[in-house]
């Protein structure tokens, strides 16, 4: 039986910051200082919200979009935009999860998603493996009630864990979601069941979502064993996972999209 939030601890994390560098992430710490490792940099976002055309996309190898490239009103228009705009994009590879505005997209009607999403590869419920890398998609979030417009794959929360959570394979490099887990960057609205399936069973290195608009940044998961950061980097030496909140859409600006540098063999 899941935790009441009340009764849920909240997670222990150290916030990071990159800048205008990229966070680099080592698959396990066997690799650091070894030489000729395989190397893909991540360019990552979420909720533009129709705005993605304002934001300087830096060049690199795996486009992520963590869902609510739309707004809910004009979601049928803005999807076909931002397609048309993605495909223009340089990266080799684009990966889209979709969020609560994205209410074009039926949930039940996977393949109809795709070929509406022709340019990147739409990921629901979905692994997919890019130059060894293993990345699993997922759009669901509990859901608000139908008295919110902007509803799209909310989810009883009550059996998220079961029917969603409980699918996502354990040995994975990235894990795809749209909602935050609960009490890391997610503006206390964050699920708990995904929280505990990714602590204690998943152990992604990376997880990657948005929703939460005013949470944009990163942070470290902390273990029993934690220890500091040097140099952006995940000491080798524990087994933390970087969690990241892409939200691009701050109100009145936007903010910048966040690059991972990872490095496996």
């Amino acid at each position: 039986m899941p935790l009441a939030d009340e009764d849920h601890p909240r997670a222990s994390v150290r916030s990071l910051t990159s800048k205008d560098t990229a966070l680099i992430v080592y698959r396990d710490r066997r690799l650091v200082d070894k030489e000729n490792l395989k190397h893909l940099r991540f360019v990552c976002m979420s909720d533009t919200h129709n705005q993605i055309d304002r934001i300087e996309i830096p060049d690199g190898d795996v486009f992520v979009h963590c869902g609510d490239a739309v707004n809910h009103r004009t979601s049928s228009t803005d999807i076909v935009r931002f397609n048309e705009f993605v495909g223009q994009l340089p990266h080799k590879y684009k990966l889209f999860v979709s969020g609560n505005h994205c209410v074009c997209l039926n949930a039940n009607q996977p393949g109809r998603s795709q070929k509406l999403l022709s340019n990147m590869t739409y990921l629901q419920d979905q692994l997919i493996e890019i130059e060894g890398v293993k990345l699993y998609g997922s759009p669901w979030r509990p859901g608000r009630g139908c008295c919110y417009r902007s509803e799209a794959f909310g989810y009883n929360s009550m059996k998220i864990r079961a029917d969603k959570w409980s699918n996502i394979p354990s040995n994975i490099d990235f894990l795809l979601t749209h909602g935050p887990p609960y009490s890391i960057r997610d503006g206390n609205a964050g699920c708990p069941d995904l929280l505990d399936e990714i602590v204690e069973r998943v152990r992604p290195r990376v997880h990657l979502f948005g929703h939460q608009h005013n949470c944009h940044g990163a942070s470290l998961y902390s273990s029993k064993n934690n220890q500091e950061l040097e140099l952006n980097k995940i000491n080798p030496d524990t087994n933390d996972i970087l969690f990241v909140n892409l939200a691009i859409h701050q109100r009145s600006r936007l903010s910048t999209p966040v690059i991972i540098d990872y490095y496996y063999d």
